[in-house]
């Protein structure tokens, strides 16, 4: 989106504004879409555990390190979109965004991981399906692998 406002600005007054126009409404259109997109599966309640299976303690950390993860990819997606698609691309998304993975995994670390709960690694789970579109492959040679 933000090379779709560049193209915008730069052709403001010349002759190839309308094609600069035309181009970039495309390119908000599937900008929009996948917004879309991420706020829907950001929005999908956590799937429900029956609670005699599970100890009432845990269901609300279970359910707050399913959400930390979700906004975490859902923010990556939003705010990195042209690194995201450069990395699957490269086939190397944990380069491609590093500062923001090795963020993310050390919050995780620090909140879910560190307390007496054994608690999945939801944001590994959540790279690999949303980022990575169920190929661990994508996050590269260098992506150090589930935290739990």
């Amino acid at each position: 989106m933000e090379r779709a406002l560049g193209r915008l600005r730069a052709a403001n007054g010349n002759p190839c504004w309308r094609e600069a126009v035309i181009e970039a409404s495309a390119e908000f259109s599937r900008g929009v879409a996948e917004l879309l997109e991420t706020l829907r599966v950001v929005s999908v309640p956590a799937q429900s555990v029956p609670a005699e299976k599970v100890p009432n303690e845990k269901v609300p950390n279970e359910a707050r390190a399913r959400r930390y993860a979700r906004v975490k990819i859902a923010e990556m997606q939003l705010y990195a979109a042209e690194r995201v698609a450069a990395g699957r691309t490269a086939r190397h998304l944990y380069a491609a965004l590093r500062p923001e993975i090795d963020e993310a995994r050390a919050g995780f670390t620090e909140e879910f991981l560190t307390s007496a709960h054994a608690i999945p690694d939801y944001l590994h789970e959540e790279l690999v399906r949303v980022l990575a579109q169920d190929d661990e492959a994508l996050l590269g040679p260098d992506y150090p692998g589930s935290l739990a």
